[in-house]
């Protein structure tokens, strides 16, 4: 009998020993959350005269924090200093149209994704629309791009002939200096473009004008939050595979086609 008693005392022990360690466990994520997002990107991430934000990005961050169990604080970020808000503890997440690089892996990042795959385009005056039908007409045109994006070496390295980069801080600096005619054209992804043009009739982005290689948006994380990564990867693939990802597409881009946009879920990246 008194081992019977000893045998049960030692079970309750260690029962009571895995609660308050279960209890001591702090949440993956915790209630409140800082996301690197952008103010001034139509379609994807955009706050509006009121004060209210929308966007592709917008949306997406909203549904992984009611998936997880936290709230969003939005925090504006430029391209240029994505990495280092990220690695010294500004943001837990970036949810910016942030590209996956093997250069931001190496500087200490990790992505979950892709969750979208687009390609680099360019955006002129609508005026001067008819002189720009390939890839060629760029030559010796003077670019804007923004600091630290993937647009510039692009540029660089795709196009096989010489082009004058001007690089500014975000996209919107870059279309008033097209409209102030200090530049010819404005390169970035396709898609981003796509969400200026909705809102800004006096420029065209011509559709025949692509180069460069796949550009892949993930969700930005320090390499060192692998596990977040990996729950965030799983949540994409769900997201991927749901309705929700052509709703959000059509909300934020009405008119774009879908074709060539959409990650394979069974392919994303590892963490």
């Amino acid at each position: 009998m008194a081992d019977r008693r000893r045998g049960s005392v030692a079970i309750f022990a260690a029962v009571v020993l895995l609660s308050a360690c279960s209890a001591e466990q702090k949440p993956l994520f915790p209630a409140i959350l800082n996301v690197g997002v952008t103010s001034g990107s139509p379609g994807w991430g955009l706050v509006d005269a009121a004060g209210d934000r929308g966007g592709f990005d917008h949306d997406l961050t909203n549904w992984l924090g009611s998936q997880l169990g936290f709230r969003p604080v939005p925090v504006d970020v430029v391209t240029k200093n994505r990495e280092n808000d990220l690695l010294g503890g500004a943001l837990s997440l970036v949810v910016a149209t942030y590209s996956i690089t093997d250069k931001r892996r190496e500087k200490g990042i990790d992505f979950a994704g892709p969750y979208m795959l687009t390609q680099q385009g360019v955006m002129v005056r609508a005026e001067d629309k008819g002189a720009y039908r390939t890839v060629a007409d760029l030559r010796g045109r003077t670019i804007c791009v923004t600091s630290g994006s993937t647009s510039s070496s692009q540029l660089h390295g795709e196009l096989g002939f010489p082009v004058t980069i001007v690089e500014k801080n975000t996209n919107e600096e870059c279309r008033q200096a097209l409209h102030s005619r200090q530049i010819d054209a404005v390169s970035t992804d396709q898609l981003l473009l796509a969400g200026i043009q909705r809102t800004d009739p006096a420029v065209s982005v011509p559709v025949e004008i692509v180069f460069g290689h796949q550009e892949r948006y993930g969700v930005g994380v320090p390499v060192a939050d692998k596990e977040r990564c990996e729950v965030i990867r799983r949540k994409l693939v769900e997201f991927i595979t749901s309705d929700l990802w052509e709703t959000f597409f059509r909300n934020n881009l009405p008119g774009v086609p879908l074709d060539g946009h959409k990650p394979d879920p069974t392919r994303l990246d590892p963490c």
